[in-house]
């Protein structure tokens, strides 16, 4: 890769100031906390995700921005604004009867080579691949659909079998690179208890359904006993969806409040529009 600069640690102004500085190809290894500890550092691998965000230091505007490659042990510690900006790859242990060769971890002159027939290539091809139009994989939207793109336009231009199996990777690779949100997996449960004969639901109904697996996450809510319907209001209001009087009364204080159907038609759209079947996570494995 193009002037790779491997840290450990990094702070982030240091990452900016480097970044600024010298445009390298950034690895950042053993992070697996990182950006939990360092929360400037996250919104500034966040910035430079793409072109144009400036940092202002003391009268200067530094840029973040450069391809970076990070090394985590776990997907799950990975921050969502992170995981939404990055194309995940597992690596796996090699199993007892699969042979490799050995790497020693040391420059040679095959790397070198290859790094030089790389370079020369980008240098041929960047001004056509740049204006290529590679068609959008299936439900890779936004975000998705740009982390991939430079990678899409060089397999256009490669031809042959490569678009294909470029935009069957991007799929694959890109389905929930992250755990779904407490208030995406309310969202998902909410869906599930409106049916074609039930257009409405009590709170107390919400939250009796919700505790009725004794393994889902709202038995235990946030560790403090099962989930409640002041808990669940507060999720929900994220959404813009508030409780309403679902059962009026002549009296006021014994008329029962909860949620229609159609307070859910927008939100369901935009963040389930793809997973009918989303799960909920087990206790103890809450999304972030």
């Amino acid at each position: 890769m193009p002037k790779p600069f491997v840290s450990v640690e990094p702070t982030g102004p240091s990452v900016y100031r480097t970044v600024d500085r010298e445009h390298p190809t950034l690895i950042i290894d053993e992070a697996d906390d990182l950006f939990y500890r360092k929360s400037d550092l996250r919104a500034i691998v966040n910035a430079g995700w793409s072109r144009g965000t400036r940092i202002p230091r003391q009268g200067r505007w530094y840029d973040p921005f450069c391809p970076k490659i990070l090394g985590i042990l776990g997907k799950t510690k990975l921050p969502r604004t992170i995981a939404s900006r990055s194309i995940i790859l597992k690596m796996w242990p090699k199993k007892p009867d699969e042979k490799a060769e050995d790497f020693a971890y040391a420059d040679d002159p095959e790397f070198s080579t290859i790094r030089r027939k790389l370079a020369r290539w980008a240098a041929d091809n960047v001004r056509i691949i740049k204006d290529l139009k590679p068609p959008q994989p299936p439900d890779l939207n936004n975000r998705l659909n740009a982390n991939w793109k430079l990678l899409l336009q060089i397999a256009q231009h490669a031809g042959g079998g490569w678009p294909e199996q470029a935009c069957r990777s991007a799929i694959y690779l890109s389905r929930a690179p992250y755990e779904p949100s407490v208030g995406v997996q309310l969202l998902a449960a909410l869906r599930a208890m409106f049916t074609k004969n039930r257009t409405e639901i009590t709170s107390e109904q919400v939250v009796q359904e919700l505790v009725a697996d004794p393994d889902s996450p709202w038995q235990e809510y946030r560790g403090r006993g099962p989930i409640t319907k002041n808990q669940v209001a507060a999720l929900l209001r994220d959404y813009d969806i508030r409780p309403v009087v679902v059962h009026p009364t002549k009296r006021a204080d014994f008329s029962r409040h909860g949620y229609r159907a159609a307070q859910f038609e927008d939100a369901f759209a935009r963040f389930l529009p793809h997973e009918p079947n989303i799960r909920t996570l087990k206790r103890g494995r809450e999304g972030m």
